[in-house]
């Protein structure tokens, strides 16, 4: 399930919803003052790939070093 980041339109109030897909649409309530006027966010996300053109990581110890210490 996708989470999903929204704004209050009422109290500016920013909050995560953990919603399946079916119910991507559906109205949510703001959890500081109840409102249902929220706005959907546009947010980031992080995705495993390969290595940069020059063939090292931008990120010393990342996700791409393996666990390993030394990054190899």
């Amino acid at each position: 399930m996708p989470i999903y980041e929204y704004t209050c339109k009422q109290c500016g109030a920013t909050f995560e919803e953990l919603l399946p897909l079916s119910r991507a649409n559906d109205p949510v309530s703001c959890p500081e003052c109840g409102a249902r006027e929220t706005g959907k966010n546009l947010s980031t996300f992080s995705a495993r790939g390969g290595s940069s053109p020059s063939g090292s990581s931008s990120s010393p110890g990342g996700c791409g070093s393996g666990g390993r210490p030394g990054g190899g």
